[in-house]
Order: structure tokens, then sequence, then C-alpha cells
């Protein structure tokens, strides 16, 4: 079964379900394919920035660092728009799917916990990629291509102030979301929906789990918390681009439950 295909199991009562309840397990799918793509297109990303900048830092500077600088710009370049794009497509799925439960249940749902803490995760993410990114131009310093550093210099200044007043607008935003979580009222139960409370087994976890930690261990030697070797760093980035790859393809369809 194709991973939109929405489930047209019946109802616990042993009544079929309604369509406006199938059109709504439609759109969660949606939603849910397309926070996948966004979370992998941000594992990739990230991996790969952080993964380039430390071979350029094992790399002697001069001629020799000169491809990493370069691999490290294209590699920001092409992940700033790849990742604005998925997230708002992920975020139009999402609205999508608030709309069919207004529909459905005729009143609005509070942002889920687990949602609000995704956005929050989300924007970390974004904000240690801009990081990491405002660290090229002095890649290319230290490749000797001073003229390209000083342009990329400028340029990450603007970047820079842009980001700050995206990010202030992204905290008045989500304060608001805690805010309406706190005062609406949680919708009546989808009958629909898997039982209430059941959460991902173990063994679904782990793939996420085997992306996020080596991610880490990459971002913390990029912050001189350790100093692995060349070999390390290799291995690392290997095992958080498959476990990316995996966490994502291996997710089971499943639609969120209706107090999302």
């Amino acid at each position: 079964m194709s991973a939109l295909t929405p489930r047209r199991r019946p109802a616990p009562d042993g009544m079929p379900a309604s369509p406006g309840a199938v059109r709504l397990a439609y759109l969660r799918e949606r939603a849910a394919g397309a926070r996948r793509a966004a979370l992998l297109v941000l594992g990739i990303s990230t991996t790969l920035l952080v993964t380039v900048q430390l071979l350029a830092e094992r790399t002697e500077t001069g001629q020799a660092a000169a491809p990493y600088a370069v691999a490290a710009l294209v590699v920001f370049a092409a992940a700033l728009p790849a990742m604005t794009a998925s997230q708002v497509l992920w975020g139009l799925r999402e609205q999508e799917a608030r709309v069919g439960e207004r529909e459905v249940f005729a009143t609005r749902s509070r942002p889920h916990i687990r949602r609000l803490l995704a956005r929050l995760s989300v924007a970390v993410c974004w904000a240690v990629l801009v990081l990491l990114g405002l660290t090229v131009p002095r890649l290319f310093t230290d490749a000797g291509l001073y003229g390209a550093a000083d342009r990329l210099a400028d340029v990450a200044e603007t970047l820079a102030m842009t980001c700050y007043m995206s990010g202030m607008a992204f905290l008045l935003w989500w304060g608001r979301d805690v805010i309406m979580a706190a005062a609406r009222r949680r919708p009546p139960s989808d009958p629909w929906d898997d039982v209430p409370g059941a959460s991902r087994p173990l063994p679904r976890r782990l793939p996420g789990a085997a992306a996020l930690l080596p991610l880490l261990a990459l971002i913390g030697a990029r912050a001189h918390l350790w100093t692995p070797d060349t070999l390390t760093v290799l291995a690392l980035a290997a095992v958080a681009l498959a476990a990316c790859v995996v966490a994502v393809r291996g997710t089971p369809s499943r639609a969120p439950r209706s107090h999302g």
C-alpha cells in the first residue's frame, strides 16, 4: 500500500469511516510524508556541511584547503534553498491537515507539545547550520583566497542580520502557539485513529537516534569539544547519512492522532 493511500479500516463500533475522516487521514499522510522529507534534507545538509568543514580543518592551509572551502560553500548554498523549500512544503501540508481537522471536528485543535518541541528542534538545527555557514569565509581565508573571503564576509554579515530577525519572528510565532496550546481545549477523540496513548516501539526509534548521535558527535568535533581523526570523521558522517535515510524510509505510514 502506498504511503499516501488512506487506510479505510472500520471504526471500533463497526461503522465505516466517514468521507471526511478518510480525507483527513489522507491529508495527515501527506503531512507526515512532507515532514519526513524535510527532516531528511535537514539531516543530510547538516552532516555534509560539518563534515566538509572538519576535513578542511585537517588539511594544510593554502591550495590544499581550497577544494574543501569551495565544497563547503557549495553545500551551504545548496542546503539553504533545499531546506527552505522542504520545510515550506511541510508547513503547507500541516496547515491542510489542520483545516481538515476543523472540518471534521468543528473545532480548532490546540498544538500538541510534541509538535511545539519539534518546531523548536528544527529552529535549533537551522541555527547550527547558519552558524556553520558563517564560518565559510574563514575557510577561504585559510586557503589563501582573500578576495573571495572578503566578498563572502560581506554576504555573511547580511545573512547573519537576516537570520537574527527571522529568529525573533520565530520566537514570537512559537510563543503564540505555546499560549494557544495552553488556552485551547482538546478536540474530541477520533475513532478512526490508532489507540490514544500508543507510542512508537523502541526499534522504530533506533534509526533516529542512530542518525542524531553521530551528527552530534560531528558538531561537537567542529566546536572543538574533541578531536577525532579523519577516518573517524568519515565513519561518523557515513553512519549519520545512512541512518538519516533509514530513519525516514523506515518510518511506517501512520496518521497522527487528532489531539496532535
